[in-house]
Parts: C-alpha cells; structure tokens; sequence
C-alpha cells in the first residue's frame, strides 16, 4: 500500500517544531519526493525514512522553503555512501543557477559516489514510471513578482508549478504555493487527495471548489505555527463552506493512497 508522508509542513517564516515544504510518496520499494525545504534531511530521519530510497525529487517552485534544504541531503546521502543515481525535476530556470550552487557549496560531482542531475520540467508527463505518473501545471504564485524583475532587469522567469501524481489508480494534487485558489481550479475534478497549501489562498473558496468538484480528501499543509494553535477556525471555516473535514498536516503524518 503506497503512502503519503509528510516531512515538512511549515510556512515561509521558519517554525521551531516543523520542517519546511516538503512530503514524499512511498512506494514497496522506492520513495518519490516532493520539494525539499529547509530542515527537511532531519525530517527524513525522524520519519525513519532511508534518504536512499529516493528515487526522485520534484521542486515546485525557487522560495528558499521549498528548495534550500536540498543541498544538506545531497551531502546527507553523500555521507551514506550513496550508488543510486538522483534525478531532480526543477524549474528550468534554475538549471544553470543551481550547477553553480552545488560547486559553490564544495558538492563537487566528482566526489560523489552517485550521479545526481538537475532536470528541467518540461511537457507532461515530466516522469512516468511502474509505480506513479507525474504531471506538472503552471501557477502563478511568482507572478508578483513581475514589476521588480522587469525594474532591475533580472532572469527570473517566475517558474512555479502544481504536481498531479498518478499512483494506485487515484489522483493526488500537490498544488504548490498559489496566489488563489483559481490557480488549481482547473485541477480538481477527479481528484482524490488534494494537498493545498492553505497561506495564500482564500480558504471558503477552496473549501467550495473542492466540494464541486466532489474532491474525496483534502490536506492543508504550509500553515504558520499560530494557524495550527487555533485549528477550530479552520474547521469551522469547512463547515461553513459545506465541506467535509479537512486534514491539517503536521510533520509526519501519514496517509494511505
């Protein structure tokens, strides 16, 4: 039975007690994941997961909570002697970028006892494989950004994706950070397991759609450390949608697909 493993649940501001965006999907034999924020190597470890077993990694977007803990489990794996070869799934903007990263931080390929590569998505399916399919969908979550990148003249194409995963005949939609709702609007219909950032959407209306769209499972992950102190509220905000009780996710919950 394949599962759905939650080793980073926090938002942008650091939290004390949780890692940042990052959950992987377990197969027998193979662990996929997705994102890798800061704090996530550790994460890993109290989950008793073997970082080995990671096939793949799939990064939604470039904020430093969904990517920055990368670096510290290529050096984790490094350390365990690691053979299998990594492919991680990355925005394309960020290939060039990030090959100057991992020399900047002394993560010289040559020293590796594994081949890891940075991969750019491109058309759909980004991965398909025995056990899960991987469809990656644009948002907007970046779009913000446009003046100040347009004002200084940066590269930054503003690259954020949404994950549809394929595994054991169901759906399961990682939405990635958003700008709303309408973002994965599109998305939902024959969803099973829609895990949607709750931050920077409005809640009622996602509660709605998920309800129209007759969504069977909903996790809300990326939530500041006060949101999840008062969880009544959010509860409270489903049933007034008309909504069935939503799942907030916490560092090492995990789900049966």
């Amino acid at each position: 039975m394949n599962k759905i493993i939650f080793t980073g649940t926090s938002s942008g501001y650091p939290s004390k007690t949780r890692a940042c965006s990052s959950f992987v999907i377990k197969s027998v034999a193979k662990l996929y994941q997705f994102d890798a924020g800061e704090g996530v190597s550790g994460s890993i470890q109290r989950c008793k997961l073997d970082a080995n077993e990671i096939d793949r990694i799939f990064i939604s977007h470039l904020h430093p909570d969904h990517i920055t803990g990368l670096f510290l489990e290529l050096q984790m794996m490094y350390l365990d002697n690691r053979k299998k070869p990594l492919n991680i799934y990355i925005p394309r903007e960020a290939t060039k970028g990030l090959e100057k990263t991992v020399d900047l931080f002394y993560l010289f390929r040559g020293k590796f006892p594994f081949k890891f590569d940075f991969l750019p998505i491109g058309s759909n399916p980004v991965f398909r494989g025995k056990e899960i399919t991987v469809n990656a969908y644009p948002n907007l979550h970046l779009a913000g950004n446009k003046p100040v990148i347009k004002k200084c003249r940066k590269s930054n194409k503003m690259q954020s994706f949404s994950y549809i995963i394929r595994c054991e005949g169901k759906n399961v939609l990682y939405s990635g950070d958003l700008t709303e709702q309408d973002d994965i609007g599109g998305l939902l219909k024959g969803i099973h397991t829609a895990i949607v950032e709750g931050l920077h959407v409005d809640l009622q209306s996602l509660f709605r759609a998920c309800m129209t769209r007759k969504v069977k499972r909903l996790v809300l992950t990326h939530l500041p450390d006060e949101t999840l102190k008062k969880p009544r509220r959010i509860l409270k905000i489903a049933e007034k949608a008309g909504f069935k009780q939503p799942i907030i996710a916490f560092d090492g919950l995990q789900l049966k697909i």
